[in-house]
């Protein structure tokens, strides 16, 4: 009896556009409104592909994120060792700047259209459930950690406690300055001089700063103590 061949292995161009498509299709759908057949339609490739490379749809739902955090982890690593490694002392701004950097711009040397994973990150953020929790504390939470650090080396006043909030505002902010939803339009008229992302880096870092002159005593804070003494 002859044994069953196994799919060919696939290429790097061939994994590309399944993971490609597999992204296009979670970001519109979610991970519970999609399935293995649509994206290996999507893919323009034989189902039992998609299960031979990546077992299943939840392998396969890592893989995406996987590929996409190892760009930005990098990036953002690469731009905090030229900050501390430099002669200047990096300002706050500087932090937050790598923060607020558009995925597009991260993304610029492959041309990859970012608003599907972005979509498929807002998912993940604020979800309890084990897979994405999982996949959070895996491919981001590594980072934030840095981040957080980086937050503390600038501003010294910044407790650990109040530098990890700080930085999920962070995060919670540039998702929505980076949303492809076109809500702002709708609330309003857009200033057309400024992106949103040159007004998140000020909006943090004000907040951030505020942060820290807080006491421990609810409703005050060290600017306002420091206001009370003068009179």
């Amino acid at each position: 009896m002859t044994a069953a061949l196994a799919p060919p292995a696939a290429s790097a161009p061939t994994r590309d556009v399944i993971l490609d498509a597999a992204e296009r299709v979670f970001g519109q759908s979610g991970f519970a409104g999609s399935s293995m057949r649509e994206i290996s339609a999507a893919a323009d490739v034989a189902q039992a592909l998609l299960h031979y490379h990546f077992k299943n749809k939840e392998a396969l739902y890592r893989e995406v994120f996987h590929r996409r955090a190892a760009v930005i982890t990098t990036h953002r690593r690469a731009r905090l060792a030229a900050l501390f490694e430099g002669g200047d002392a990096p300002t706050l701004e500087a932090v937050l700047a790598i923060i607020a950097t558009p995925l597009s711009v991260i993304f610029a040397d492959n041309g990859q259209d970012s608003r599907f994973y972005l979509q498929m990150v807002a998912e993940v953020t604020v979800a309890t459930d084990e897979r994405s929790v999982g996949i959070v504390d895996t491919f981001y939470d590594p980072i934030g950690r840095e981040m957080i650090a980086a937050f503390m080396r600038v501003v010294p006043e910044l407790s650990p406690e109040r530098a990890k909030w700080a930085y999920l505002f962070a995060i919670g902010a540039r998702l929505q300055a980076h949303a492809h939803n076109h809500r702002a339009a709708r609330l309003g008229q857009q200033d057309t001089n400024r992106s949103p992302h040159e007004l998140l880096v000020p909006f943090l870092a004000a907040g951030v700063r505020a942060m820290a002159a807080l006491t421990d005593a609810p409703g005050t804070s060290r600017m306002a103590g420091r206001k009370a003494s003068k009179h």
